[in-house]
């Protein structure tokens, strides 16, 4: 299945071979040939070495009218991994041509209808394209390329010893560089697939995708610094003498770099209509839509923001791969950090790059002295834009901030919003989760309200502060947490536990609960059912609703303190 999808790859790999900026040519008779040459010849450094030209069983130029023409017979490439493998293109044609501002070139070059890929054991795949095209806008001084575009009408990938293929197309694939008269820069990227179909015998299935899609929009406030950054990252791929102990350390200076180039960076990756089947025509897996995004902002001022959204919609899977009741057919998670200082973020990057190969313990340990002083620093605000699961019987949806650290309880803060359809399906799909089986006691604490869509939600409002580090609904359950061993002449506190607490402690709160006239069973374990009577309780008498029996909740109950402390005699856990 995956060599029947390294064809495509090769296409593209063709294509930033012709977008990237070329090495200097050589004073030949032909520097349009040369030109090429050396264009191609970086698809190896280009790729990490995934990707090799192999050069072409003929080369040849013309001039007409408006440029230069180069066709290319027989092109191969060869492919390492995962498996070494050929591809052979019949004929690529690549046409030159200067651009009326005498400062740029357009590169153009027009993909075979029909290419081949062969494998180290003799299976081929067969590659067919239909008016396949690239182009590229390059500076002639630089070298690098300002405007890109690939496309193609459609596009047919077939396996014969296998029976497997691959339909897609049309695509298209674009992105331009430009520059601002206040010296700064954009870089849109806009890439679509439409009409996906394939099927693999070997799984056995097959499926398709309406619409694959990705967009990024980059920018920053210097044009010449992101250049020289270009410069620089070109240059350490194509320094094969460099030791790769110093990549590191380049990395990290480069890195540094990054925020007087860059003010932003996002992008998103979705596909739409995605359906796959069994070749019974039984479904399998759909998707209505799912997307990835991820956008970097604030790079070039004070504080920089992050912010990731995952999200599906529509989701179905078969019953053979899972029950109905538990398909989240939609899932959002959508977190972020804001308030992301980038001085301290530039002073941990050059602490790292002081603890290269040449520094001594010594500096090493002075380096991270300094990099904990300076991520000491930080104060970042962690967010809960939007978290949400959705299943046929329960959906939760969510917002929280947290601002600071609980390891530094100085201005730190925490609150968030929780909002549940069907706590009472939950716990068949919590399983053996641990205290799964004190969500009746949450419902008890919870409020009653209604979602967006009308249908009713148990409602939470989380809290966390020093001195009260969980709250729900304003009741303090961090007593949840509390230490089993009572002061002296205390009773302890009974508490959802797990294993559940015993003791005759227990039974005498069951007692008085009877005789409150709240039903429980006198078994002397605080089950989760305790606990729930204990939370009525509490409510019908204007306590902290905790599920937890305190000092207050005794003596509500009229419940005496056990001589000289501790739970009387009896079971306990």
């Amino acid at each position: 299945m995956l060599s029947i999808l390294r064809p495509g790859a090769v296409v593209l790999a063709l294509f930033l071979a012709i977008a990237g900026p070329p090495e200097a040519a050589a004073a030949e008779a032909d520097p349009f040939k040369s030109e090429i040459d050396s264009f191609l010849g970086q698809i190896e450094t280009a790729t990490n070495g995934v990707l090799k030209w192999q050069g072409s069983e003929k080369f040849e130029v013309r001039e007409e009218a408006g440029g230069s023409i180069a066709v290319l017979t027989n092109a191969r490439l060869m492919i390492t991994a995962p498996e070494r493998s050929e591809a052979v293109f019949d004929r690529i044609e690549i046409r030159r041509q200067a651009e009326a501002d005498g400062k740029h070139v357009k590169m153009t070059l027009g993909f075979p209808p029909h290419s081949t890929l062969k494998s180290a054991d003799g299976t081929e795949v067969k590659l067919t394209l239909t008016d396949a095209t690239a182009s590229a806008v390059i500076e002639t001084q630089s070298g690098r390329a300002r405007e890109t575009a690939l496309s193609f009408a459609g596009a047919r990938l077939a396996q014969a010893s296998s029976g497997s293929w691959i339909n897609f197309g049309p695509l298209s694939l674009s992105s331009k560089l430009a520059g601002a008269a206040d010296g700064s820069w954009t870089a849109p990227v806009d890439f679509e697939l439409k009409a996906v179909e394939f099927f693999f015998p070997q799984g056995p299935f097959g499926g398709v995708i309406e619409r694959i899609g990705y967009s990024s929009h980059t920018a920053g406030p210097s044009l010449a610094e992101f250049d020289k950054l270009r410069d620089r990252i070109a240059a350490l791929r194509t320094d094969k003498n460099a030791e790769p102990q110093a990549h590191p350390e380049v990395l990290l200076a480069i890195l540094g770099d990054m925020p007087a180039a860059f003010s932003r960076l996002d992008g998103e990756v979705s596909a739409a209509g995605v359906a796959v089947r069994a070749p019974t025509g039984q479904p399998l897996v759909a998707v209505t839509k799912a997307s990835l995004a991820v956008a970097l902002t604030g790079l070039s001022s004070e504080a920089a923001a992050l912010r990731v959204t995952v999200r599906h919609d529509g989701l179905k899977l078969a019953p053979s791969l899972i029950e109905e009741a538990k398909v989240p057919h939609r899932v959002v998670v959508d977190l972020g950090l804001e308030n992301i200082s980038t001085a301290v973020i530039r002073s941990l990057v050059e602490i790292a790059g002081e603890t290269g190969k040449n520094a001594s313990d010594k500096d090493k340990q002075h380096a991270m002295q300094q990099a904990m002083g300076a991520a000491a620093m930080l104060n970042p605000v962690f967010r809960i834009y939007h978290a949400a699961l959705d299943t046929k019987e329960v959906g939760v949806d969510a917002t929280a901030t947290v601002k600071g650290s609980p390891l530094s309880p100085k201005g730190y803060s925490a609150e968030g919003d929780v909002a549940v359809r069907g706590v009472d399906a939950l716990p068949p799909l919590l399983g053996s989760v641990p205290f799964s089986g004190y969500l009746p006691l949450l419902k008890e604490i919870g409020s009653e309200g209604a979602g967006a869509d009308g249908s009713p939600r148990i409602k939470f409002h989380l809290a966390s502060a020093p001195q009260h580090w969980i709250t729900i609904n304003g009741n303090d359950v961090s007593v949840w947490f509390a230490d089993d061993k009572p002061e002296p002449g205390r009773a302890r506190l009974l508490r959802p536990a797990q294993p559940p607490m015993r003791g005759e402690d227990v039974r005498a709160v069951q007692r008085a609960l009877a005789a409150a006239n709240i039903a429980v069973a006198q078994d002397a374990v605080y089950d989760p059912a305790t606990a729930v009577a204990v939370a009525r309780f509490q409510k019908q008498n204007g306590l902290a609703v905790t599920g937890v029996v305190d000092a207050a909740t005794r003596q509500k109950l009229a419940l005496a303190p056990p001589p000289g402390g501790g739970p009387p005699s009896g079971r306990q856990n």
